[in-house]
């Protein structure tokens, strides 16, 4: 056994004959083994001393064990008198005399009348509790002529000190050490033990919750350093005292006289407000205590946070600001001055624009603004996900609540962004019984999950857009009026690009510093040409137009005006069918088409196919050349020209 394993026991016992007994048979290659040899009286005291310094198991004998025995039930063990033991001692004794005095600790020992028969004597036996019982129990055996006494050193001492002979009852080997083997037992169990409790120690003290528990008796047992935080006390002022005071919030007598739980209990104190679940414990189907779980309020609300910090890696964050947003047109700069007033308020948003205006970008930025900038930003495009999936992924849902749905339930966007902001894109297109449910949103700032009864708090701010006349929609009945009118306290319009074409050249800013010299490859009349266009697609089919014009132009540093008008065509060409589109769906005329000749016509035609099949042949020219079936060179004069 490893050095630091070796087992620490003590015999505190009454003559140095019983020390050299227990000495001699014990192990000492597994055991330290220290005596002390003491009075009745410090007994008990030695013992706990012993104990104070790291003894693990106290061993005595006779009245001395006994007593310590007593006192220290869990540590001891009582090296037992014999009936083999007594005889011995006994035939000792009849030597001095018929009539023999046997001191017993606290009651009688049984069976002497059959050692009385068998060795032809007489037993008196002198009951003791103390050293002073002792001395006056041997001092009036003496007086009565008892001149032999058989017990311990201490008897012995006394008995030889009035002039009678004392004889020692010492226990065999095979007792000693059956003895120190159940020393080494409890010391394996309490070290087992101090194992296991020092791993709950670290546990309670490691949790956020703070812990505190009673016995059966209602007396504190338990207590963590996050409770003693939370109450402003000392556990070790506390053990084994009676609940009184702050404690009796708890419940804790309730729940152990009634064996149930008490929780989700909100109590002040200590001017905090704590959140307190109480549950019974019992063991072998006993009640054995009840113990409280504490945490404060704040301290959850913090958890809170962590976890919404935690969703911002997962993308629930506004990336966009105000600076963000490009534009010097007195459009622009008005709607930037009204959404910077609004981001100040906690009220509902509606943007309104065509689609490519940046409608998600505004409301970041709003956000980014706002009180609540530090919270969750979780943007929902509303058209993208059939009805039942947008309502679970809205409001959650419980366990079971269908067939597939995640063990445990799933929580919803609009809870996990409490204290931010649901950007809801294209809300006009949101089923009407999913607007029914986000009216009580709205109005009353809670929801329920799919399959739940009972409605959770959430404290998020709304901002929904859409590229459709929500008036015209209310009017058509496809959208709620009460929606409506909840959804429009502040409302927004984002210009189409059309109506803002000053704002072009800040617009692709950063693209064109994106693509570095490149980004020089745009003429005068390049630009001309684009504030020329109407951009049906806003600023989204503007970016798209100019990231193909780069990507084809390759690692050229020179602007490409062929591949620019061949480029611009195209989008021209979708700009003039959606014309044609409008005029048969609203019996507008189309704008007219200018009139091209037959040579323009195969020119554009041809400059066409070429790009297409350098596109398809992956701008390997051989390839594309050969594909055309012209050479190389005309390829290249033909590029240029």
């Amino acid at each position: 056994m490893a050095q630091d394993r070796r087992f620490k026991f003590a015999l505190v016992g009454h003559s140095l004959e019983l020390a050299k007994a227990v000495k001699a048979y014990s192990d000492p290659g597994s055991e330290d083994l220290v005596s002390r040899v003491v009075n009745l009286d410090e007994a008990v005291p030695v013992a706990k001393e012993l104990l104070g310094e790291g003894i693990e198991v106290i061993l005595g004998h006779g009245g001395t064990g006994n007593l310590i025995f007593q006192n220290i039930v869990q540590q001891s063990v009582k090296i037992p008198r014999s009936r083999l033991d007594l005889i011995l001692a006994f035939m000792k004794a009849r030597e001095y005399g018929r009539e023999i005095g046997l001191t017993s600790f606290s009651k009688p020992i049984d069976g002497i009348d059959i050692i009385e028969n068998l060795l032809d004597i007489k037993v008196h036996q002198l009951i003791f509790n103390s050293g002073k019982d002792l001395e006056e129990a041997v001092y009036s055996a003496y007086c009565k002529n008892i001149k032999v006494v058989v017990g311990g050193g201490i008897s012995r001492t006394l008995i030889n000190s009035f002039g009678g002979k004392g004889i020692l009852v010492l226990p065999r080997e095979s007792v000693v050490k059956e003895a120190l083997e159940e020393a080494r037992a409890i010391a394996l169990v309490r070290r087992r033990d101090a194992i296991n409790a020092e791993r709950i120690r670290t546990i309670l003290q490691m949790t956020e919750e703070g812990v505190i528990g009673i016995d059966q008796y209602g007396r504190i047992d338990i207590c963590n350093e996050t409770a003693e935080e939370i109450l402003g006390i000392k556990f070790e002022k506390a053990k084994g005292k009676l609940l009184s005071g702050v404690f009796k919030d708890f419940s804790l007598i309730d729940v152990l006289r009634s064996n149930s739980p008490n929780v989700d209990t909100i109590k002040k104190v200590g001017g905090k407000n704590v959140l307190i679940n109480t549950l019974p414990l019992r063991i072998a189907g006993k009640g054995s205590g009840a113990v409280a779980f504490l945490r404060e309020v704040e301290r959850i609300e913090n958890i809170n946070r962590k976890v919404r910090e935690n969703l911002y890696a997962k993308g629930f964050v506004a990336r966009h600001f105000f600076k963000d947003i490009k534009g010097c047109s007195p459009k622009t700069v008005q709607l930037i001055q009204e959404a910077k007033r609004y981001a100040e308020t906690d009220a509902t948003i509606m943007i309104q624009g065509e689609t490519g205006t940046g409608k998600g970008l505004l409301a970041e930025a709003i956000h980014n603004s706002s009180a609540r900038r530090k919270e969750p930003f979780v943007a929902v495009n509303c058209p993208a996900l059939p009805e039942s999936l947008l309502e679970s992924e809205l409001f959650g849902y419980e366990e079971g609540a269908f067939t597939g749905a995640r063990k445990g339930g799933k929580i919803g966007l609009f809870e996990l962004a409490n204290k931010g902001t649901v950007f809801l894109d294209e809300i006009a297109d949101m089923p009407q019984t999913l607007q029914v449910r986000l009216l009580r949103v709205l109005e009353a700032k809670e929801v329920m999950r799919v399959g739940g009864d009972r409605y959770v708090p959430t404290d998020v701010r709304i901002i929904g857009s859409s590229n459709k006349d929500l008036r015209r929609e209310t009017k058509d009945s496809r959208f709620r009026a009460d929606l409506y009118f909840r959804f429009t306290i502040l409302k927004l319009k984002l210009p189409p690009l059309r109506d803002r074409i000053e704002d072009i050249h800040l617009i692709l800013e950063k693209t064109l510093n994106k693509y570095g010299q490149r980004g020089q490859c745009l003429t005068p009349h390049m630009l001309e040409k684009l504030n020329s266009y109407s951009w049906p697609g806003n600023i989204r089919e503007l970016i798209s137009f100019i990231e193909s014009y780069f990507i084809l132009l390759g690692d050229s540093s020179e602007p490409n005006e062929g591949l620019f008008y061949h480029l611009f065509q195209e989008y021209t060409e979708v700009d003039i069918n959606r014309a044609e589109e409008a005029s048969d769906d609203y019996g507008k005329t189309a704008p007219d088409i200018p009139r091209r000749n037959l040579k323009s016509e195969l020119y554009e035609y041809e400059k066409l196919l070429i790009y297409k099949t350098l596109q398809a042949c992956q701008y390997n020219k051989k390839r594309t050349a050969k594909s055309l079936g012209i050479s190389v060179n005309t390829l290249w004069r033909k590029l240029q020209s």
